[in-house]
């Protein structure tokens, strides 16, 4: 009896072993490939391996076509590859991957195909109503929604898996939906490189309310504000990209903002701005006074823009550094249009405007972080709409306007070199805003 356990037991060590052998010269696999929204450079990938792997291989058996600027950082079974390329990006991507485990195991070799250039999403102005529509890349207008009556807020998620929207019915009603997308933007093969695919619509909040405000962060995670009609009943839900809902008591002055990275909020109060965590526990809050709101965040560095009002009604553009007093960019008398900025908020962009006669003048300014005005170009015939944004696109070097021409009541989308600030196109489409969504 005691010979047949031991040779039990020795036959079952003997197979685990055997069976450990052959894992550990198995070769490593890719697990999962996505667009990684948080970087420096002007787009990346996250990738996760089933080992972990050698840097310096993947590096070096690895290649791009075209063979643009990029590095690799990361260390073990996570990788991510980051593009810094002195050009525009105005076609997909081939990457070859390749590269060994810690063990010199050879990762079997695959092409992908990516084009990590957004897209540009408006919301067209229809006879019956509003509706979300896409740019695809064959000039072509898509719709990716039903029709509301008005959409007075639309803003993609950061992930680009869907878009939030306010719509308001006949009756001034507001509702908050949620337009499902699922990206197609990194595939084996080039052919399968298509816009967003359209998914059935979701309503988040399933009733009507007098206002709504919705932000979302690169996570893909989605901050909703509701107001009822009754006294007491705002209302402030996390919706995080999980699918996870979580009630925030959050006093606010007005419209509260995720941070791109995830992990805290900017709250406006009623003598400045305040950086608050979303974790229950351990955060501690970060306040800013005076009369300051949130302009636009440099994602990557975790740096921000503020406008400034001045009690004798000029306006500033302020640099917000982690642990830094705001650094003044720009002070004048003109109004504040809208901001930019560059991941590492080395470039700031600006629209800028007074009224000349029965016209507003708007001017574009580039500067850099010190605030020297390193450009600056009149708008001419055209203003930018207010209450639109003002955006950066780094992988073409561009930035996107909504914008109106003198004597006209239609607006519609422009683009403009990011470097010279020369108008490249105003496209021939009338909608409320425009706006650019992750791929």
């Amino acid at each position: 009896m005691n010979r047949r356990l031991g040779l039990l037991l020795t036959l079952t060590t003997a197979a685990v072993l055997v069976q450990q052998q052959i894992l550990l010269r198995r070769p490593p696999r890719l697990v999962q490939i996505k667009p990684q929204h948080l970087h420096s450079g002007s787009a990346g990938l996250d990738l996760n391996f089933s080992r972990p792997m050698q840097l310096k291989a993947v590096d070096s058996q690895s290649h791009l076509e075209p063979a643009l600027r990029h590095h690799w950082l990361g260390s073990h079974a996570a990788l991510r590859l980051i593009l810094t390329p002195t050009t525009a990006i105005k076609a997909p991507i081939q990457l070859h991957l390749a590269g060994r485990d810690q063990r010199m195991n050879a990762l079997t070799a695959q092409t992908w195909w990516w084009d990590p250039r957004p897209w540009l999403l408006v919301t067209r102005e229809l006879k019956n109503g509003q509706q979300l529509q896409l740019l695809d890349r064959q000039g072509t207008w898509r719709p990716v929604s039903p029709i509301w009556t008005k959409l007075s807020a639309v803003v993609p998620l950061g992930n680009g898996r869907g878009v939030a929207v306010v719509a308001s019915d006949d009756n001034r009603n507001e509702q908050i939906w949620l337009q499902p997308l699922k990206p197609r933007s990194l595939q084996h093969d080039r052919s399968a490189l298509e816009p967003p695919e359209r998914l059935p619509v979701q309503q988040l909040i399933n009733e009507n309310v007098l206002f709504g405000h919705i932000s979302s962060n690169l996570n893909g995670d989605l901050l909703v504000q509701t107001g009822g009609f009754l006294p007491e009943t705002e209302r402030n839900e996390l919706i995080q990209a999980n699918g996870k809902r979580r009630q925030l008591d959050l006093p606010s002055a007005g419209p509260m903002e995720l941070l791109p990275g995830g992990g805290g909020l900017v709250v406006p109060s009623y003598d400045g701005i305040n950086l608050m965590p979303l974790a229950n526990k351990g955060g501690t809050m970060q306040s800013l006074p005076g009369n300051r709101e949130l302009g636009a965040f440099c994602a990557a560095s975790g740096r921000a823009l503020l406008i400034r009002h001045w009690p004798d009604y000029r306006r500033s553009i302020e640099l917000v550094l982690p642990g830094v007093a705001p650094r003044q960019l720009w002070l004048g008398e003109q109004a504040i249009l809208g901001v930019a900025c560059d991941g590492k908020g080395e470039r700031i962009w600006a629209v800028i405007g007074q009224w000349t006669g029965d016209w507003a003048e708007h001017t574009l300014l580039l500067l850099d972080g010190e605030g020297r005005v390193a450009k600056r170009q009149s708008l001419d015939a055209w203003r930018m709409k207010g209450g639109t944004p003002l955006q950066f696109d780094p992988v073409s070097g561009r930035l996107l306007l909504t914008v109106i021409r003198e004597q006209q009541h239609d607006a519609h989308p422009a683009l403009i070199d990011a470097e010279s600030l020369q108008l490249q196109e105003v496209l021939p489409i009338a909608v409320e805003q425009a706006v650019w969504l992750n791929p």
